[in-house]
């Protein structure tokens, strides 16, 4: 940009300013000459920006122009230089926070699972509830009656609950007698239900397709004098966050059935208190490559007084099936020590 000049006779002083172009607010000396004009002083630097650059100085007020009896003016407020340009970021962006530790793993059981529900009300049951779908019972008790009202060890005893392939049972409490309880006929979940005097068995998964699961999730069983859980058909029983109390064997895979298949079964965070007549958690049949996982399971009992994982040799004759081991062994029964927690 040029420096302009502007006649003073436009402010009444016969003299010329100079008007600089530059940087920060240095302001121009003022001129003290005698019959010549002194030229002014330079002006001062200009302040510093308000960011990181210092402003540049002022440019130099002209000198006076030669009058009679009046010194030259100095030179005029020059501006300060422009502010120094903002500092750009950091080139290299910061590097990752390191990955976070793993969590630990969770507790084993604890006894909260053992909390048993009061019922709502109770429902006699003299026929067989057939559920396609869900079927909510609002932590009712339900008890069997006249051709169900028996709680007998007979293995032709007809069920409460007859669950189908894909049907739900939930927030049901049976009571005493509950005949044999639940059948499932395929894939088919329990959530929540509670035996308060098992009969011959709690529930029974029955059905045809190696594919097919049983889940129980929640709920408890108590005074089971055999069997929990019965596993007849093929596939897959799933049972977690549970409590059994006061039993024979929390599962068992069917180890004289007419019809035999491979069975499996997984229990997960699962307490058990043993009664007089427990022989073992679960059992299964290695000749029929059965498999049995287990994690975060709590007995509570002395160590090792229980049978963790009960192997058999099963048959289809009906005949009373042998044992043929016990305890982890990487192939049928399939836990860690870590697995097992045992409180007294």
């Amino acid at each position: 940009m040029q420096p302009r000049l502007l006649p003073l006779a436009l402010l009444g002083i016969g003299a010329w300013i100079l008007y600089g172009c530059g940087g920060g607010m240095g302001t121009g000396g003022t001129g003290n000459g005698g019959d010549s004009g002194t030229a002014g002083a330079s002006g001062a630097a200009g302040t510093a920006g308000p960011t990181a650059g210092a402003g540049g100085g002022g440019a130099a007020g002209a000198a006076g122009t030669t009058v009679t009896s009046r010194g030259g003016n100095g030179g005029t407020t020059s501006r300060g230089g422009n502010g120094g340009t903002t500092g750009r970021g950091g080139a290299t962006a910061g590097s990752a926070g390191s990955a976070g530790t793993s969590g630990s793993a969770g507790a084993p059981a604890t006894s909260s699972l053992c909390t048993w529900p009061t019922a709502s009300g109770t429902t006699m049951v003299t026929s067989t509830y057939n559920v396609g779908g869900m079927f909510d019972g609002g932590m009712k008790r339900f008890v069997g009656s006249g051709p169900l009202g028996t709680s007998s060890q007979s293995e032709d005893q007809n069920p409460l609950f007859l669950l189908s392939d894909g049907a739900t049972l939930q927030n049901v409490i049976l009571g005493n007698p509950a005949a044999d309880g639940v059948h499932c006929a395929g894939n088919c979940t329990l959530k929540n239900v509670w035996w308060e005097d098992v009969g011959e068995d709690a529930a029974t998964l029955e059905g045809t397709s190696p594919t097919q699961v049983m889940t129980i999730d929640g709920g408890g069983a108590q005074k089971a004098s055999d069997k929990v859980f019965q596993h007849n058909g093929p596939g897959t029983m799933v049972i977690k966050n549970f409590c059994a109390q006061d039993f024979g064997k929390l599962y068992r895979s069917c180890g004289n059935c007419d019809t035999q298949y491979t069975r499996h079964v997984e229990v997960q965070n699962v307490m058990v208190v043993p009664g007089s007549s427990t022989s073992a958690l679960v059992g299964v049949n290695s000749n029929y490559n059965d498999t049995a996982k287990l994690s975060s399971i709590l007995i509570k009992a002395a160590s090792n007084s229980l049978t963790v994982c009960q192997r058999y040799t099963g048959n289809n004759t009906g005949a009373e099936p042998p044992k043929n081991g016990s305890g982890a062994d990487g192939t049928v029964c399939m836990y860690s020590t870590s697995d097992i927690t045992w409180m007294p």
